[in-house]
């Protein structure tokens, strides 16, 4: 066995189920995965993969020897997080977010990472939670920061911030500047989280919970359409305060008081899967977390 990348190699094909989506993933190309993976056969003397129709599947010496690369990666990245020189920390890191932290953490862990790993470059997606979690599980991920943890036995889950929802409106609304009941509000639809996210399911349960039939809450993936829709008057929005700071600060949005309704707060979490770049992944997520204390 000549180097670990063809360990890494190995990991991969195993891990995503063929070599196209291996190559894919580690931005090469099939013949040359495939030239790794003859030199690592010939050194172990064995065969690793069979090919049943279309997808590539582990001999049985390919499952034994599966467990201890994915020992042995680990370890190395074990290694780089414990002794490396930041400079050394280098690759692409994919980075799954939802919006609401673009608008608040992400400016600052940027900074942070360019400052720190200099070698490190990172590929950013914005999406929702569902859709995070997916991308995550499917290997097209690396790191994400999303609503709750991701329930896998492979996942590595992390508490990151809780952030506060509040209720806005356009700062003209006619309604009364004291605290309102959710009866009240009926005449005007509620702009909030798409109906697929997690967050969103809370809230609903929340406003169930208050007796009153009759509010129409409509869903969104973009916290910026939601703004927009307040701000041109459509309704009114839940949504974290923290987005809507500017438009309250130069008096475009005011804040309501709603007093029989509790909202959830927005309890984000990081999460990984152990993998071979997932030293990466773990340094991102320390400096992510410890950014977000300051939120």
């Amino acid at each position: 066995m000549r180097d670990l990348k063809s360990l890494e190699t190995f990991v991969w094909i195993a891990r995503l189920g063929g070599f196209r989506a291996a190559a894919q993933r580690l931005n090469t190309t099939q013949p040359a995965l495939s030239a790794r993976i003859r030199q690592l056969e010939q050194d172990l003397g064995v065969t690793l993969f069979e090919h049943r129709l279309r997808r590539t599947a582990l001999t049985a010496e390919g499952v034994a020897a599966l467990r201890y690369a994915e020992s042995m990666l680990e370890l190395r990245g074990e290694m780089l997080q414990a002794v490396a020189a930041p400079a050394a920390m280098d690759g692409v890191l994919r980075l799954g977010l939802a919006e609401t932290l673009v608008h608040t953490l992400l400016p600052q862990l940027l900074e942070s990472i360019h400052r720190r790993y200099p070698a490190l470059v990172l590929d950013i997606v914005v999406d929702i939670t569902p859709n995070l979690r997916d991308q995550l599980l499917d290997g097209a991920l690396d790191l994400v920061m999303l609503v709750g943890p991701v329930e896998d036995p492979r996942a590595v889950n992390a508490p990151l911030c809780r952030i506060e929802l509040g209720w806005v409106a356009r700062a003209d609304i006619a309604l009364a500047r004291r605290p309102l009941r959710l009866a009240e509000l009926l005449p005007w639809p509620v702009v909030s989280f798409s109906h697929s996210s997690p967050l969103s399911g809370e809230i609903r349960a929340a406003l169930e919970a208050s007796g009153t039939p009759g509010l129409r809450l409509w869903g969104s993936t973009s916290l910026t359409a939601m703004t927009r829709l307040v701000l041109d008057g459509i309704g009114l929005a839940i949504l974290p305060l923290l987005m809507a700071q500017q438009e309250l600060a130069a008096g475009r949005l005011r804040q309501l008081e709603v007093s029989d309704v509790t909202l959830p707060r927005n309890a984000f979490h990081l999460s990984y899967l152990r993998s071979p770049k997932s030293h990466l992944a773990a340094a991102v997520a320390a400096e992510a977390h410890r950014l977000a204390e300051g939120l």
